[in-house]
């Protein structure tokens, strides 16, 4: 083998080890998991439009038609 076939060879496998070891890092970044908002889900009575309003309000406005509402418990 001649110098640069070793220096191509040592080379090749040094990019591999780095890719290898690139990928396995990242792996676990890429895992999707996402995070409840903490909205409540509400569905009007009079028009059965579904929305969402803040976590801290038990009664919300339809803003379809404007009638109060309690939130849906799945």
């Amino acid at each position: 083998m001649n110098p640069s076939e070793l220096i191509f060879a040592f080379l090749l496998v040094l990019f591999a080890g780095w890719a290898a070891v690139a990928y396995y890092t990242r792996r676990p970044e890429s895992d999707f998991t996402p995070e409840s908002s903490g909205d409540q889900v509400f569905r009007c009575e009079e028009c059965d439009y579904v929305y969402t309003d803040d976590a801290d309000v038990e009664r919300s406005l339809c803003p379809e038609c404007g009638r109060m509402n309690n939130s849906v418990q799945f």
